[in-house]
This record gives C-alpha cells, structure tokens and sequence, in this order.
C-alpha cells in the first residue's frame, strides 16, 4: 500500500485534530483561521490539524475546494469529551494509516520508534528523519488515547482488538 506523505500525521496533539470540526462549523476553513482557533498555532500547523482531520474521516473537501465537515465529523463535534475519546480509538483503530501500524504493533511484543518509522517508510515515500518525527506524532497518539503505552523504550499495544471485516459485517 502506497499513501500519500499527508496521510501520515503529522499534528502532535490528537485532543488538537478533535478541536478541527469545531472550527470548520464556526466558519474557519483555511489553514491559518484554523490554526487561530486552536490557538497558538502557525498557518502550517493549521494545515497539519486540517489534513490529520481529514485523515480520520472528519473533514473533507467539498464540491468547490472547500473544508466541509462530513456527515460523520458533524455528529462528532456534537459529542462530549469521552465520546470522542471513543470515537477517536475507534478511527484511529480502524483508518488507514492507522490500522496497518496498529496491525504492526500488535503483531510484537512492542516497537521502538526506528522501527515504526521504518513502517511508516514501507507506506509512503518518506525519509526516514520524516518518518521519525511521524513516528513520534502516532505515538503520541495512540499513548494519548490509551491504546498504547511506552515500556522499556517500547511502544506497546495495550487497546480493544480491532475489529476484523467479518465482525464489522455482523454487526452492521
């Protein structure tokens, strides 16, 4: 699987990404009105929370160009703080990027960042100083959102099982 480089985030602060429908609802569409309304933030960094949004299904570009919520991120600003808790292990678990590193997580006893990072350059012409700082972005992440926790320089999975395409049939 070949990704795009956007797609690997690049926003450090998950609670941050969560605050981006917030702001499109309100009106702020473009990198820098985005990066105002998170607060302390520079035009780049807004573009960084807008793509990482977009990446988790909360946001896309409408008919014009446009940020637009999706159906899906309109019912998620609405939610309260432990509802997106959920609903963002539940994206992060089940959305590319993020499935296949969290496959390749759980698959060990734990990963360290180089070989994260390395994962991370098997999906998307990175280099492997980009990968890295990537590495540590999703780490954060998943660490943040406890699915995972540092143990011995290790990042170890420690969330649900993620649902494989069978149980999502049956539950559908």
């Amino acid at each position: 699987m070949q990704l795009d480089t956007n797609n690997i985030p690049q926003a450090d602060l998950i609670w941050d990404v969560a605050r981006v429908p917030e702001a499109i609802s309100q009106g702020m569409t473009t990198p820098s009105t985005i990066a105002a309304y998170l607060g302390n933030k520079v035009p780049r960094q807004g573009l960084y929370y807008a793509q990482a949004a977009h990446t988790l299904g909360l946001i896309e570009r409408d008919a014009g160009g446009e940020l637009a919520l999706t159906t899906y991120g309109r019912a998620f600003k609405g939610y309260d703080r432990p509802s997106k808790q959920r609903a963002l292990r539940r994206l992060v678990i089940e959305r590319e990027p993020m499935r296949s590193l969290v496959t390749g997580l759980r698959a060990g006893d734990g990963l360290n960042l180089d070989r994260l990072a390395q994962l991370i350059q098997g999906m998307t012409p990175l280099s492997y100083s980009t990968a890295r700082r990537r590495a540590q972005t999703i780490s954060q992440w998943l660490c943040t959102l406890g699915l995972a926790r540092k143990e011995h320089g290790l990042l170890v999975y420690c969330g649900p099982a993620p649902l494989t395409a069978a149980v999502r049939r049956q539950a559908a």
